[in-house]
């Protein structure tokens, strides 16, 4: 009853805008912040901090004796929708900057505007042996790749928007691209590229001197390096990095977009955020750090990759092979030496991994394959989920293996194996030819398997 009191008013709306106004200001002071993924990602908090309202709402109207708040008003009903739309304009947003980088951050929005555009060449300069060359542009492309001889050559690309193709050139006017010389070697730069109307784009293709380190930033557009004898780094915070066939290290980091780096004489190290990652054909070690929302294909390196994000961090010695991973599973084949995953809610299928094998996953399952009889240890510890292991029929090892709230199956049969599937809980442990490597399974709420294949 309410004892003639009024009725409350719910403070959902209240913790909404708190909770929304939190999280844009959050994200204009880190820009790297995508919020339209998270939101994907959590939207069921929205029905979290709801009922958090509702809960203090009756709570609140009993002590008070006031009229509880209906369970949800038109206004409440009015914001929910309102905020819905705007997170879909945010992921409307994503998706155009995605397939267009120089979109963002400055849309052009005016129907009577349209876009010009003009080329220019500087003229070319002579650079030492191993110098070290900048690129950078704060909207626009940059393509880099080796020439014969020593000079450096710059075609500018400059685009704009404007009501008449005068006002856009008055504006791309205004743009000079220079060559300047400082201690640390030479640098390309626009001057004066951003006006009161927004950032004009300018696109640089530059032929460079085989013998030299490189550095490439783009605030916003694509990255293109290529036949590069020296060190060379890439950076961009919306837009995609190509590196081909360079013959030293190669670095890159990258906020949104795709990354495809190529032929590497030395290592390789990717950081940031973003989407599609390639790697492949690197006689160094390859280095992948951050949340990358896939696929992510590694093919092909010599030395050591290790790949570390949210929810996983992972070492592989010598990809002959593959490595193969997205949201939800992890594939893994023809690796020289040893492998070691820590995986949070990832599947993973590996095979031939001729090394020591060290696995501890949750809420995923794991299948291992061997084409050949194992000759290091293996570990495996698999919270929630089951484990698939097949060996050759050939293959001598030492096994203790349980599956609690599971059990356990085996193809293997030898007067030493005990296997046991009491009370929810299966064990298998002896041995099985010879002897030799150890095998260590772990697993709960799901199966272990051991299998033979001929």
């Amino acid at each position: 009853m309410s004892n003639g009191q009024g009725q409350r008013s719910s403070i959902f709306s209240g913790l909404l805008l708190i909770f929304l106004g939190v999280l844009f200001l959050f994200e204009r002071f880190h820009q790297e912040f995508q919020i339209w993924h998270y939101f994907y990602r959590f939207w069921p908090v929205l029905l979290i901090v709801w009922g958090l309202a509702k809960i203090i709402d009756h709570l609140s109207a009993q002590r008070s004796g006031e009229g509880k708040p209906p369970l949800l008003s038109g206004g409440e009903a009015a914001l929910m929708v309102l905020v819905v739309f705007v997170f879909i304009g945010l992921g409307a947003k994503h998706w155009l900057v995605t397939r267009d980088p120089n979109l963002s951050p400055n849309l052009n929005l005016d129907p009577f505007s349209k876009d010009f555009s003009q080329s220019e060449e500087l003229n070319p300069k002579t650079l030492p042996v191993n110098a070290h060359v900048t690129l950078t542009t704060d909207r626009g492309d940059i393509t880099a790749h080796a020439g014969e001889g020593n000079d450096l050559r710059v075609t500018v690309n400059k685009s704009a928007s404007g009501s008449t193709e005068s006002a856009a050139q008055e504006r791309m006017n205004k743009v000079k691209v220079v060559i300047e010389q400082t201690g640390g070697g030479y640098v390309v730069h626009p001057v004066n590229q951003e006006d009161s109307e927004g950032t004009v784009s300018i696109d640089l293709e530059v032929t460079l001197p085989k013998q030299i380190s490189l550095w490439v930033n783009s605030s916003h557009g694509d990255i293109k390096i290529s036949e590069i004898a020296g060190p060379v780094t890439a950076r961009t915070d919306s837009g995609d990095v190509e590196i081909h066939n360079v013959s030293s290290d190669a670095s890159a980091k990258i906020t949104k977009g795709d990354a495809r780096i190529t032929g590497v004489g030395g290592n390789v190290s990717l950081t940031g955020h973003g989407n599609e990652i390639e790697i492949s054909e690197v006689k160094g070690n390859a280095a992948l750090d951050g949340d990358f929302f896939g696929p992510i294909r590694v093919r092909s390196v010599a030395g050591t990759t290790h790949y570390r994000s949210q929810k996983a961090d992972m070492t592989l010695v010598g990809v002959r092979g593959r490595l193969e991973l997205d949201s939800e599973q992890i594939e893994i084949s023809d690796v020289s030496g040893s492998a070691k995953l820590v995986t949070h809610e990832k599947d993973i299928e590996a095979e031939n991994i001729s090394g020591r094998i060290d696995i501890a996953d949750s809420k995923g399952n794991i299948k291992l394959r061997f084409s050949q009889p194992p000759r290091e240890d293996i570990n495996i510890a698999d919270d929630s989920g089951e484990v698939d292991l097949t060996l050759p029929s050939n293959s001598s090892f030492e096994i203790s293996a349980i599956s609690q709230s599971g059990e356990v199956q085996s193809d293997f049969e030898d007067a030493s194996l005990k296997l046991q599937n009491d009370n929810g809980t299966g064990r298998l442990s002896g041995k099985v030819g010879a002897g030799g490597p150890k095998i260590h399974i772990a697993t709960s709420y799901g199966t272990f398997y051991l299998r033979k294949s001929s």
